[in-house]
């Protein structure tokens, strides 16, 4: 399933991606003719000189990791997955008519957060409630700091943009400020175009990688934390039954 999921987002990027291109080239042409676009701005700042195409073409990156990294969260930390009602109707059900050792095989094979948190509790079961209790709560801890690592690309990508738009930046006011020195203080707007072209161009796409990848960050972060809470009361009442005052 997740191999699937993969394949088809990257079928999808890399449709998203040669449309890009050649609009990006259709842009071209109208910038040739004196019109004026974003399309237009983003070919020159890109297709300029070496570094500002490297510099763009890596911010050009991150916005695809960040899209690709958003759309696979988006699908995959949600309550329907982490904390499903049929695994918790058929867990509970196994329980009421004391199914142990198959609930406890359903739970390996599920894939669903809060199973994961059930089948660590049930290893534990001959120790005791209070082992179930310890074990159910590193097996929540350990599962939510997996799916916080799993965030943390967006994190990295929404702080590398701006630093490559920064960059970026940087390189084309030098750029400009070389075209007023080879003039001899005497440059003409058109000299001075493609370096502040690159540096407001590239300041302009590092913010616009930055600003959903950080925003998707913190609504996934809020997300994990809140759904991870009840995956734990969720699995904490399914083994109620295992407690010393049920049991007597």
């Amino acid at each position: 399933m997740g191999k699937q999921r993969a394949v088809v987002l990257g079928v999808m990027l890399g449709v998203v991606l040669v449309a890009s291109m050649g609009a990006l080239g259709q842009e071209a042409q109208k910038a040739q003719k004196g019109e004026s676009s974003l399309g237009g701005m983003l070919y020159t700042a890109t297709f300029t000189n070496v570094i500002g195409f490297l510099d763009m073409m890596s911010i050009y990156a991150c916005s695809i990791a960040s899209i690709a990294l958003i759309i696979e969260h988006a699908l995959t930390i949600r309550r329907s997955v982490i904390v499903p009602e049929l695994s918790v109707a058929q867990i509970k059900t196994m329980f009421d008519e004391r199914r142990f050792r198959e609930a406890l095989e359903f739970c390996q094979a599920d894939p669903a957060f809060v199973s994961g948190v059930v089948h660590a509790g049930l290893i534990e079961a001959a120790n005791g409630y209070e082992a179930m209790e310890r074990a159910m709560g590193d097996a929540a801890e350990e599962r939510t700091a997996r799916l916080y690592r799993k965030i943390e690309w967006l994190n990295l990508l929404g702080n590398v943009a701006p630093m490559l738009g920064l960059f970026g930046t940087v390189y084309g006011m030098m750029v400009a400020f070389s075209q007023i020195a080879a003039k001899g203080g005497k440059a003409n707007p058109e000299d001075l175009a493609g370096g502040i072209m690159i540096a407001l161009v590239s300041t302009f796409c590092g913010l616009l990688v930055a600003m959903p990848a950080l925003s998707a960050y913190s609504i996934f972060r809020t997300r994990i934390e809140q759904m991870s809470m009840e995956a734990a009361l969720v699995a904490e009442e399914l083994l109620a039954n295992f407690k010393p005052t049920a049991a007597a």
